[in-house]
């Protein structure tokens, strides 16, 4: 790939976010049981609490851990972010407090009892949390993941139905529900009850990212990844208290994903979920029911695709625990690029971009047609792919969406990827 060395500056590097400025950072609250890949999965969620408007951390239980595992363990892990809080805020300024991070975590439904049938449960202060979280005067989304069950926010979503009729429209319009699974039956339960909710059923991560893998190159072909020296190496030793308290012995989050398009990478995963990033991609199944995409026909591959991003950033917000700014990697920034835009068949399409790297590392540069995510059976060839001046022909026999990613990549130690999307609409 071509080169180039192109010399940032510092302010730049204090407002890298890739979101453009008219937009916000995602409303996120997590639900979780505890489980030990919970605790795994929390320790990277805790290196991106930068990336995202986080508004509620809340413990619940499931059928694999009916009695859920309360706060405490959710304080212990606060408390070692709060040791590298610090150094963190070197890296990037929007780092959260850890009173702030403990003042919005409490308890939801840990009762086995509501595990089976449906809503009304019991009231929470999760569930309680929620509620008022939909019926801010606000109308971005508010994205609910569900590591554990849906109990919480099934009793939360009856609430508002029970209690608010008048603003449970507006108010359920602005969920978005991504389950790893569903883990008790409160998911079928607002699947069924709650039409106006969008609901996502995740079977995706399981083989790639609970690396219970049996056949690793058809469900995650970096196993590299995702093994014992990979995770020691860049978290579990000489990456401070934090990554020392990471629980399992190799890479097997089975939750990451639930948060993974909430990162500020520039693919804005999280505006359209079948748009695919980090954290897969998605399609609605019947009504506001989603479930797993499959790229190239194989529903792992809307993750593993970007499994060595993932962990490179992974790794370099671990280096951030303990390095100064001068000694740790930081992603590359893409200035401008070409717009998306309206296009013709047959017409040709330049593809144009600047970037800059604030640690002054080399910067490559490549474009790709997503064909899945355009819903095309066959990739468009793009021309000079590598190049700042690229170009594609748009199909003769083609209407609709037109998906091209723009990737630029550091050279630095990890390599550190960032992504503009492009989306053409064909007329």
């Amino acid at each position: 790939m071509i080169k180039m060395k192109l010399v940032a500056l510092l302010l730049i590097c204090l407002s890298t976010s890739s979101f453009s400025e008219d937009l916000d950072k995602p409303i996120v609250i997590i639900t979780q049981d505890g489980e030990v890949d919970d605790r795994s999965s929390f320790v990277r969620f805790l290196l991106y609490t930068s990336d995202i408007d986080l508004r509620g951390i809340i413990a619940t239980n499931s059928i694999w851990q009916k009695n859920g595992h309360g706060i405490e363990w959710v304080y212990e892990a606060i408390e070692l972010y709060g040791k590298v809080h610090g150094n963190l805020l070197l890296h990037h300024p929007d780092y959260p407090s850890v009173d702030y991070l403990k003042s919005i975590t409490m308890l939801g439904n840990e009762d086995p009892k509501f595990l089976t049938g449906g809503a009304p449960y019991i009231d929470t202060k999760g569930s309680d949390l929620i509620v008022s979280e939909l019926l801010e005067a606000d109308s971005r989304p508010v994205h609910v993941n569900c590591w554990g069950g849906a109990n919480t926010v099934a009793q939360a979503l009856w609430r508002l139905k029970t209690n608010h009729p008048h603003k449970f429209e507006k108010a359920v319009s602005r969920i978005r529900i991504y389950c790893i699974s569903f883990q008790d039956e409160a998911g079928i339960w607002i699947k069924e009850n709650v039409p106006e909710a969008m609901i996502i059923e995740a079977g995706s991560w399981h083989l790639s990212w609970n690396y219970h893998n049996k056949e690793p190159l058809k469900h995650n072909p970096y196993p590299e990844y995702m093994s014992e020296k990979w995770l020691n190496e860049h978290v579990k030793t000489n990456h401070g208290p934090l990554g020392a308290w990471y629980p399992q012995k190799n890479i097997s989050e089975g939750d990451t994903p639930a948060f993974l398009n909430f990162v500020d990478n520039g693919l804005h995963a999280h505006l359209n979920y079948s748009h695919g990033g980090w954290g897969g991609r998605f399609i609605p199944h019947t009504g506001n029911f989603w479930i797993d995409a499959r790229d190239d026909n194989n529903d792992k591959k809307t993750l593993w695709r970007w499994c060595p991003p993932t962990q490179h950033d992974f790794a370099a917000r671990m280096d951030w625990c303990v390095q100064p700014f001068d000694k740790a990697n930081h992603a590359p920034a893409i200035e401008e690029s070409t717009e998306s835009k309206t296009v013709s068949k047959g017409e040709k399409v330049d593809l144009k971009v600047s970037a800059n790297d604030i640690d002054n590392d080399g910067i490559y540069c490549f474009w790709w047609h997503y064909k899945d995510a355009s819903g095309m059976n066959s990739y468009i060839n793009i021309e000079n792919e590598t190049s700042t001046n690229a170009f594609f022909t748009v199909p003769e026999n083609y209407i609709g969406e037109i998906h091209i990613i723009l990737e630029v990549k550091d050279d630095g130690s990890p390599s550190l990827t960032r992504y503009k999307r492009l989306i053409f609409e064909v007329i």
